[in-house]
C-alpha cells in the first residue's frame, strides 16, 4: 500500500474588519479576511495542524495583501478572533495512538496467555515458533507423555510474525515430527523461540510417527 504525506488547508474563519485603511489603495474601506489552518496527513487522513495563516481583500480595490500589511489595531483583531476546534485535524494521530495501545494490550494479553499454556500443554496445541535464521513457523502438539511432547512441524515458514496463523491449516502439516522433552519447550520460550500458544482449531489424528531430535533452522 503506499503512503503519501504532505499538507493541506482548510479554511475554519471568514470575517470582515470594518472601517480599516487598505494599504493598496488608502482608502478606509471594509476589508474581508479568510482564515485558514494548515495540517499534515497521511494518505488524506489528517495527523496534526502545522500552522495558519489569513488571506485578506480590499472590498473596494480588491487588491490582496498579507497580515504584515495590516495596521497593529486590525492585527490585534485577528489574533483575539476565535476559532472553532478542529479535533478533526488530529483524527489519523488518534487512529495511530488507539492502534498501539491496541497491539500492546494484545501483546501483554498473548504473552500472559502464553506464559500459562506453556506449563500445560495439551494435544492439538499450536506453537508460533521463530527461527534462528529470522523465519516463523508453528508446529503442533500430537502427544504428551510424563516428561516428552511429540510434535509435527508445519512444512512452511513466513517471512513475518503476522504471517502465521495463515500458515496453520491441516494440509500444510505432514512428517516433520519432531520430539522434545519438557524442559526443553520451557527453555524455547524462555530464549523468546516460542511466541504464542493457540488452541488448535484442526485436532490432528493419532498417528505412531517416528520422531526426530529437534534441529535448530
Amino acid at each position: 500500500m503506499l503512503f503519501l504525506v504532505g499538507t493541506r488547508d482548510s479554511n475554519v474563519k471568514n470575517g470582515i474588519i470594518s472601517n480599516e485603511k487598505c494599504p493598496e489603495c488608502s482608502n478606509f474601506n471594509t476589508l474581508h479576511f479568510s482564515i485558514y489552518k494548515r495540517y499534515t496527513h497521511i494518505t488524506t487522513i489528517p495527523l496534526f495542524p502545522v500552522g495558519k495563516y489569513v488571506n485578506i481583500q480590499c472590498d473596494k480595490c480588491q487588491s490582496l495583501f498579507d497580515y504584515d500589511d495590516l495596521s497593529s489595531g486590525a492585527q490585534e483583531k485577528l489574533r483575539n478572533e476565535k476559532l472553532e476546534s478542529a479535533v478533526w485535524m488530529f483524527s489519523g494521530s488518534i487512529i495511530i495512538f488507539l492502534a498501539i495501545v491496541y497491539s500492546i494490550n494484545v501483546y501483554i494479553k498473548n504473552n500472559n496467555e502464553t506464559a500459562v499454556l506453556i506449563k500445560k500443554p495439551e494435544v492439538g496445541d499450536v506453537y508460533n515458533l521463530k527461527f534462528s535464521n529470522g523465519y516463523y513457523s508453528t508446529m503442533k502438539i500430537d502427544k504428551i507423555t510424563t516428561d516428552s511432547i511429540f510434535t509435527t512441524h508445519n512444512d512452511f515458514d513466513a517471512y513475518l510474525p503476522y504471517e502465521v496463523d495463515d500458515l496453520d491449516k491441516n494440509e500444510n502439516y505432514s512428517d516433520r515430527k519432531v520430539s522434545y522433552s519438557k524442559k526443553a519447550i520451557i527453555q524455547l520460550y524462555e530464549n523468546n523461540e516460542i511466541l504464542k500458544i493457540r488452541r488448535a482449531k484442526y485436532p490432528l489424528e493419532i498417528q505412531k510417527p517416528e520422531y526426530k531430535i529437534p534441529v535448530t533452522k
